[in-house]
């Protein structure tokens, strides 16, 4: 079974299980199918709560995502022991049977596999014994000298044996100081690279190790920040910016991060007043003057808007973020043709950024009516980093444009499942209805209306799946001002 394949088949069961149409007994005894180990011998599951996948490192279940395109036949509880040779069975006994299951990841009890028998032990003489007692005993004093001539002032050991030969006593040594520098730079520069490839959650330890290294030093805090935003934790990532404006107040990457932070949370005009402060510390900064320009779209200022853009792609024409601006500036205004190029050219530079790819896709959709270029790029996101809600949500979303119903409706059960909000039950209602299913739609628009009874969506397509037709979708109106990355659950 496909990888792919093994999430659609759960998350279609947790659907059910989310509106009753399968009960808890049921839903556990189906979820045993998903874990399988790779050619690796990694074994990897699915997180029945989550819908995560992990896999075990021989100690304990971490996140992670197996590659997409591993044809994976789900293990039996115990491979047959035949067809392990001894090396296997010495140095990988967790090939045999599966590591235990954490209990947030815990489905159903299976039955625990049997223990290979001990290993005879061997008769241990006398003098053996004590020349391994005496060996075990001087460990220990070496181990006490050692802590006794660092720990405790005035190294007592050392001063004793040097009266005793007439050697001075040994004077305190202070530790050699580690240059934070080089190393700030490492942890920053591989962030940097892992969060360009996608790898956000690994990113975001290498900023939060430097900024830890350098309590003083507000680079990390201002990229950790960042990282946030684009996750969609946007609360977090203004409280990281604002520290980093803390620890400088006069930097102009922090300051112009605390702009983008405060857009992405909704306080325009302190946005607007963070982007010029950035701009006044160092003209040439262009993150300062591409974040300015989202903060002068956000208050409708678009003259003072397109300077800032045009200013950051003639500071940086090889700058994601200028031509990211850009982008925004020309969608805006409506020049379709030279805002698709900006784009293109954002992803151009940055094409391994899940949400380079997801928010273009929304901009094809809501913007250009552009169904089939939003499915491609929702896609190469949800590739990229299959964690993301939104990009999975604007899948659904796109596919439904596309006139394909049936197809969103997996990306719809896995987003309901990672987040279950009244508009993602809403979702998946019309897809079902859509596709002609209304029977299975009518749990869902119910239980979106339940969380949200205004919930225009739910209301519109029960009322259309109970008269007997199936529900359409909503016509687009875009917003007149750039998106602002949505909020994502923790």
């Amino acid at each position: 079974m496909i990888v792919e394949e093994m999430e659609r088949q759960f998350f279609e069961l947790k659907g059910k299980l989310d509106v009753g149409v399968v009960n808890e007994e049921e839903f556990k005894a189906q979820v045993q199918k998903f874990r399988f180990q790779d050619k690796q011998g990694r074994w990897w599951m699915l997180g029945a709560q989550s819908g995560k996948w992990y896999s075990y490192d021989g100690a304990r279940w971490i996140p992670g995502q197996p590659p997409a395109d591993v044809a994976a036949a789900p293990a039996p509880a115990v491979a047959p022991a035949a067809s392990l040779s001894a090396e296997a069975h010495e140095a990988a006994p967790a090939v045999a049977a599966p590591p235990p299951q954490p209990e947030h990841l815990a489905t159903a009890p299976r039955a625990r596999p049997a223990l290979p028998p001990a290993p005879r032990a061997l008769p241990i003489s006398g003098p053996i014994v004590i020349a391994g007692a005496a060996f075990i005993a001087l460990i220990g004093v070496i181990g006490l000298w050692i802590v006794l001539d660092n720990v405790v002032p005035g190294k007592p050991i050392s001063s004793f044996f040097g009266g005793l030969t007439g050697a001075p006593p040994a004077t305190t040594r202070t530790p050699p100081t580690i240059a934070a520098g080089p190393n700030i730079a490492a942890f920053l520069a591989q962030g940097d690279q892992l969060l360009a490839q996608s790898q956000i959650d690994v990113a975001i330890v290498q900023y939060q190790t430097a900024a830890q290294l350098a309590p003083t030093n507000a680079a990390p805090l201002v990229r950790w920040s960042r990282a946030l935003g684009f996750k969609g934790l946007p609360a977090d990532a203004l409280a990281k910016a604002q520290q980093a404006v803390q620890r400088a107040s006069n930097d102009a990457d922090a300051q112009a991060q605390l702009c983008r932070a405060l857009a992405w949370n909704g306080q325009v005009n302190e946005a607007v007043a963070a982007g010029e402060r950035a701009v006044q510390i160092d003209q040439r900064n262009v993150n300062a003057r591409a974040n300015l320009a989202e903060a002068y779209l956000l208050a409708r200022r678009m003259v003072e808007a397109q300077a800032a853009a045009n200013a950051a792609l003639q500071l940086a024409p090889s700058s994601a973020e200028a031509h990211r601006a850009q982008a925004w500036v020309y969608t805006i205004q409506g020049q379709k043709e030279n805002a698709l190029t900006a784009w293109k050219q954002t992803l151009t530079l940055e094409p391994n950024s899940f949400f380079r790819h997801s928010e273009y896709g929304e901009v094809a959709r809501l913007y250009f009516n552009a169904p089939a270029e939003a499915v491609a790029a929702q896609q190469r996101a949800v590739t990229l980093y299959g964690a993301y809600v939104p990009a999975i949500s604007r899948l659904g979303l796109a596919l439904l444009a596309a006139n394909k119903p049936q197809d969103a409706i997996a990306p719809f059960q896995r987003a309901l499942t990672l987040d279950p909000r009244g508009d993602a039950y809403a979702n998946l209602g019309l897809a079902f209805g859509m596709a002609n299913q209304c029977t299975q739609a009518i749990p869902y628009f119910e239980q979106a209306l339940k969380l949200d009874p205004n919930n225009s969506n739910a209301q519109r397509g029960l009322t259309d799946c109970k008269s007997g037709k199936p529900p359409t979708l909503p016509p687009l109106s875009p917003p007149q001002v750039p998106l602002t990355p949505p909020t994502v659950p923790k």
